[in-house]
């Protein structure tokens, strides 16, 4: 895990190799790094000490996201004026939180509507919250839709997804639970549908009460 430098020609060769190896796990860590070191090959590495996180996992996907949310613990602070992330604008118009919303310790990014709950969560553009739908500790992707009366707790929702009417997907983690639930791009969760806190959806569901 981390980032490479290489000389194309030094890692055209080692890739080769190792496709060749029918014993190979194909994998950076565990095979080309350690035949350049059986080959005496000259490695550096660059001590990084400031926030690094492997996001290779759903869970650790979430929670990057989730810590965002507490920059004094986490050690990574988007609104630190020393260090700005310059990303592309959406071209959306600013985000209304509407009357009777409530929104606490979330980060909301330009063309949401909120009209429901929203805690401790990352909307990204786009989104729109329904009057009397909540969302706790979810990372809730672009253009995705939160109906009325539908629960999204503690998990991803790609992008373009509608929850439909009092609809539940994920939930909050009992001990030492750690699983996410996601729901793929485009994905609709019909009415009343549940989807368990360790789903992964990856087609539309049903409404009247279906559960994955």
């Amino acid at each position: 895990m981390g980032i490479y430098i290489f000389n194309w020609d030094i890692l055209k060769k080692y890739l080769t190799e190792d496709e060749a190896d029918p014993n190979s796990e194909n994998d950076f860590g565990n095979n080309i790094i350690p035949n350049l070191l059986r080959d005496n090959r000259r490695m550096y590495a660059y001590h990084f000490s400031g926030y690094w996180k492997d996001v290779g996992t759903i869970s650790f996907l979430w929670e990057a996201n989730m810590e965002v949310l507490d920059p004094e613990h986490s050690g990574i602070n988007l609104f630190d004026e020393d260090w700005k992330i310059y990303s592309r604008n959406s071209g959306m118009t600013g985000h209304k939180i509407s009357a009777g919303a409530v929104v606490e310790n979330s980060m909301i990014t330009d063309g949401c509507r909120i009209k429901g709950t929203v805690k401790h969560s990352i909307l990204f553009a786009g989104v729109q919250v329904e009057e009397g739908a909540v969302i706790e500790d979810a990372v809730v992707m672009g253009g995705s839709v939160i109906k009325s009366g539908a629960v999204v707790k503690h998990c991803i929702i790609a992008e373009n997804v509608t929850i439909c009417e009092n609809a539940v997907v994920g939930a909050m983690p009992e001990g030492d639970e750690k699983g996410v639930a996601t729901v793929g791009a485009g994905i609709t969760i019909g009415e009343n549908a549940t989807i368990g806190p360790n789903a992964m959806v990856d087609k539309n569901v049903e409404g009247g009460g279906e559960q994955w």
